[in-house]
């Protein structure tokens, strides 16, 4: 942060009146503009001036807290300028609590006071009374100092405002909340700062300079001065909105920078768009999207504003509806639908994109105004149940129920007519949904291709589900009372993915889960008291995910038990697989050379783990499990032998190696057999003395000291080292006297 906005949030703010305005705002707006050009370079910096004309101390009366509205029109980036506030180093030192809330569109006190406590514990909450939640805040808060952000506010009832300050009084003098508005009014009705900060758009010069960035090859116009002279009036249209010039700018990219392409776009589409109107100017970019992509885009309006979406369960998503095409028999539908997401990601349709340690995108956003954008060009062929829609109409193809409480008997009872529905999603987990809503759901609606009730399953014998023949996605996930899944379950022939994550009650499979001849993803993470495979799983070849495999004593002598060799011909199987053993079964190492993990050529992160630690001295023929040079992960939990079983010389990708509650071991592997290790882990290894031995070091370092600033050359690429609880660790190097 600046001074002032350290000022500002410090306890030396006196908060004077007689601050004059007038020459600030001018300074604050240069040192914006210059904020402004770091964004097209990922934001990096930190550094923001913010003036704000103030108020005495004695004026904040009982409620401790000063607010300050940023207001400004779409895709100026108030959100990201509220974010460099919250992130910085001088606020965290200063507040003792920091809290972050999306409001949207709308203003709920309780869900807000019920995002307060997530943001403050990092737990759902349970569904309790306000008075109780309103308790638990004052308990929170009390005698803190807080930061709390209110993203995109919309609410101009000053009574709701009340009654949320209300609930915020509870903590120490000098407590701060940062609202972000596109509403004058709102910014006026919050009663404790006379001005709000008004965000402008990026100077002629910066908008330039990004859209450069966007739509040239290299960020450059090569002399191409029509080019130019066209772009620039195209960049009128954007009024200096850092979201309108990506877009615009990404789309004129795609013309291959072409005079012809980038006029006909100028006078047949930018002319009709008014000065002012700037999701207009979007749909532009919507426009010149390929079919195939267009309905990809418009689906994402299912999920709510400000959602954090899962970008593998889109692309799953988007291949059961029928949206990812193949234009080649070799083409992989997965790889096609990454294709498709990546396109729109560039395109600046998607955006703040999280990855996993492994490099893989896992969750990204959409920008309020691409929301927006998606709902107008999706129409009546998504229902989003909320607040203002509670009925679903007889055109609707996809239904998203936001809130369970908008789950009423209307909608449910709208489902005999609206027969065609093809999508039912539950972005939030729904509380309240009886069985006759849940039996006419599948009774009604045979259309559909993915249905989502995770944590509402309602009891374990829904045989009408064997109705929905077309189904692709069926995710149960985090339900705790599924004991057994119903068999009929095993007549959905076109079913793409099952999901059942978290199904913590979860004992068994079904017997004939062989039937689901097309299954491509079989997520079962965190089922802990599932208790083995089914015989016939090793023919579902089509598998691209088998989130774990759990092995069982009675795995060679039962015909409806299988044994890891049901792993052998799983050949397709991609991301994470974790074997997870139960202890004692000495038939069990039989099978590991059986499970042909050789062979599985796009498995990226492989987990080897018992349920509990082993109290026998049984040797477990791990040495037989050969990998692939593929693997990038590797994680041993429970292992109960003194030396380290599995021979690494070929794991020359690998960059995360972890080990955990191995008590027994005492010997690892060479680790400078892995050129690309960037991560080591090591958990309770209780017997553990030395991570390398003096024969493990090449002739470089044998002459050298063994301190930790050899690991450097000997491990090129380590950038983490986790040592927890190795008690009897002491040190890196085994010396020969040793």
């Amino acid at each position: 942060m600046a001074k002032k906005v350290r000022i500002f949030f410090s306890k030396s703010n006196q908060l004077v009146y007689d601050l004059k305005m007038g020459h600030e705002i001018k300074a604050i707006r240069q040192k914006l503009d210059a904020i402004s050009s770091d964004r097209k370079f990922h934001l990096e910096e930190r550094n923001v001036e913010i003036g704000v004309k103030s108020m005495k101390r004695d004026d904040s009366h009982s409620f401790n807290v000063t607010i300050l509205p940023i207001t400004g029109i779409r895709g100026l980036g108030k959100t990201t300028l509220a974010q460099f506030i919250f992130n910085d180093q001088a606020i965290k030192k200063y507040f003792q609590l920091k809290m972050w809330v999306c409001v949207s569109d709308i203003f709920d006190v309780q869900k807000i006071v019920e995002q307060i406590l997530e943001s403050i514990t990092n737990k759902k909450q349970e569904v309790s009374a306000m008075e109780t939640l309103a308790s638990r805040i004052r308990k929170e808060i009390e005698g803190k100092k807080y930061l709390l952000v209110l993203d995109d506010v919309w609410n101009e009832d000053s009574e709701k405002w009340d009654k949320l300050k209300t609930i915020l009084m509870g903590g120490a003098r000098g407590n701060r909340i940062l609202v972000t508005t596109r509403s004058e009014m709102v910014a006026n009705i919050t009663g404790i700062v006379e001005h709000p900060y008004f965000l402008g758009g990026l100077n002629e010069e910066d908008s330039w300079s990004l859209f450069k960035q966007m739509a040239f090859r290299d960020g450059e116009e090569a002399g191409n001065s029509t080019l130019v002279t066209i772009g620039k009036e195209i960049l009128k249209k954007c009024l200096g909105v850092p979201l309108a010039i990506r877009t615009i700018g990404r789309t004129l990219s795609y013309l291959q920078n072409s005079e012809t392409e980038w006029l006909l776009f100028k006078n047949n589409k930018l002319s009709k768009i008014k000065e002012k109107d700037i999701l207009p100017t979007l749909k532009l970019s919507y426009d010149q999207l390929p079919s195939h992509l267009k309905q990809c885009f418009a689906y994402c309006s299912l999920f709510p504003k400000d959602y954090m979406i899962n970008k593998p369960l889109l692309v799953n998503l988007w291949i059961a509806q029928g949206f990812v095409k193949l234009s080649d028999e070799d083409e992989c539908l997965e790889d096609v639908g990454h294709e498709y997401f990546m396109d729109l990601y560039w395109r600046s349709f998607f955006q703040e994109a999280r990855m996993d340690g492994l490099g893989n995108i896992i969750y990204f956003k959409m920008h309020d105004l691409m929301h927006d954008l998606a709902v107008s060009v999706a129409r009546s062929l998504i229902t989003i149940v909320d607040n203002d829609k509670k009925i679903i109409i007889e055109k609707t193809r996809h239904v998203s129920i936001v809130d369970d409480k908008y789950f009423s008997s209307g909608v449910s009872t709208s489902f005999s007519k609206a027969t065609r529905i093809r999508t039912f999603l539950t972005p939030y987990k729904l509380q309240h949904i009886s069985e006759s809503a849940c039996d006419k759901l599948f009774s009604s609606c045979e259309k559909l291709r993915a249905l989502d009730l995770h944590g509402t399953w309602v009891g374990h014998d829904r045989k009408s589900i064997k109705n929905l023949k077309l189904l692709r996605y069926l995710d149960l996930s985090g339900n705790s009372n599924i004991k057994k899944l119903p068999n009929s379950i095993t007549k959905l022939q076109n079913l793409h993915t099952l999901v059942l994550f978290d199904c913590v009650s979860l004992e068994e499979l079904p017997r004939e889960l062989e039937k689901l001849i097309n299954l491509r993803h079989l997520v079962i993470d965190n089922c802990e008291v599932l208790s083995h495979m089914p015989c016939g799983l090793g023919k579902l070849t089509n598998l691209q995910t088998l989130s774990s495999f759990v092995i069982h004593s009675v795995a060679s002598t039962s015909k409806h038990i299988g044994g890891l060799g049901e792993l052998n011909q799983l050949n397709n199987l991609r991301g994470t697989l974790k074997v997870i053993g139960m202890r004692g079964e000495k038939d069990v190492a039989l099978d590991y050379k059986a499970a042909n993990l050789k062979e599985k050529h796009l498995l990226q992160a492989l987990y080897l783990q018992w349920r509990k630690e082993d109290k026998g001295d049984e040797m477990l023929a791990l040495e037989s499990f050969q990998l692939h040079p593929n693997l990038k992960k590797l994680y041993i939990e429970y292992y109960a032998c003194v030396r380290f079983p599995i021979s690494l010389s070929l794991l020359t990708n690998l960059v995360t190696f972890e080990l955990w509650r191995c008590k027994k071991l005492e010997y690892l592997p060479r680790l400078s057999q892995l050129p690309s290790l960037q991560r080591l882990y090591l958990k309770e290894l209780d017997s553990l003395q030395y991570i390398s031995n003096w024969g493990d070091q090449s002739s470089d370092f044998l002459s050298s000291s063994s301190s930790s600033s050899a690991i450097t050359p000997f491990l090129p690429s380590l950038d983490e080292i986790q040592l927890l609880r190795c008690h009897n660790l002491k040190g890196w190097w085994r010396k020969r006297s040793d």
